[in-house]
């Protein structure tokens, strides 16, 4: 398993070099299909690898931060000046069972395959106790697993780097013009076969009902839709 994502994650990358190469200088940001391109090579290549992280961690279904997907792009800036946007990725779980030095140990081990610099950083005692895995990439940018031992609660977050393009016209091409809505359509839950999808276009399944509450189930879409090209 951990060979077929390797080989797909080289792929992806080598890809998403191509394409920031390609379309984007220190003068210019990247609009349009060029935008897309690399803001969706960026997301398959991060997916991946943190798919990876959290099946090492916990083979089981992660519940998602409504809004952290990690397909919704938000405005920053860069150097203080250019507006740029980011992408931010939470998962979580609770664990009866948890073993806090396993998942210590599983998730270094996960982001090393991948070639991450990592570091590992402990605060307090007890139910206090807070173990961090820190990982950083220049595709994915920095990622975290917090476990809290006393409850069982694991934490897995990572966030891009401010990168060069428009949010706002990045996330139109995502989603279309509902934007109220469009978060209704983005995952609820991370599940060990789950599919990455950067395309949820209008009329597309609902992950959560109008208060908030996932869909229970939640839609299953193996095959996600793509983009067509502009």
């Amino acid at each position: 398993m951990h060979i077929r994502l390797r080989t797909r994650l080289v792929a992806l990358t080598a890809g998403l070099v191509l394409i920031m190469t390609g379309c984007s200088s220190a003068n210019s940001a990247p609009a349009a299909d060029a935008l897309y391109d690399a803001a969706s090579a960026r997301f398959h290549a991060s997916f991946a690898v943190m798919h990876d992280v959290l099946m090492s961690v916990y083979e089981g279904t992660w519940q998602v931060d409504q809004g952290a997907y990690g397909a919704d792009p938000s405005s920053c800036q860069i150097d203080g000046d250019t507006f740029g946007h980011f992408f931010n990725y939470v998962r979580t779980v609770q664990l009866d069972d948890a073993d806090p030095d396993g998942i210590e140990v599983a998730a270094l081990a996960a982001f090393e395959r991948h070639g991450f610099s990592t570091e590992v950083t402990r605060f307090g005692e007890g139910e206090r106790e807070e173990r961090n895995v820190i990982a950083e990439d220049p595709i994915v940018g920095r990622a975290v697993v917090t476990v809290y031992p006393a409850t069982g609660s694991i934490r897995v977050t990572a966030r891009t780097d401010c990168l060069p393009g428009s949010a706002a016209e990045l996330s139109t091409m995502i989603f279309g013009t509902d934007e109220h809505g469009s978060w209704r359509r983005v995952p609820a839950t991370e599940t060990p076969d789950a599919a990455p999808q950067f395309y949820f276009p209008p009329g597309g399944p609902e992950y959560y009902d109008r208060d908030g509450t996932p869909v229970d189930p939640q839609p299953v879409v193996s095959d996600p839709p793509v983009r067509p090209s502009q």
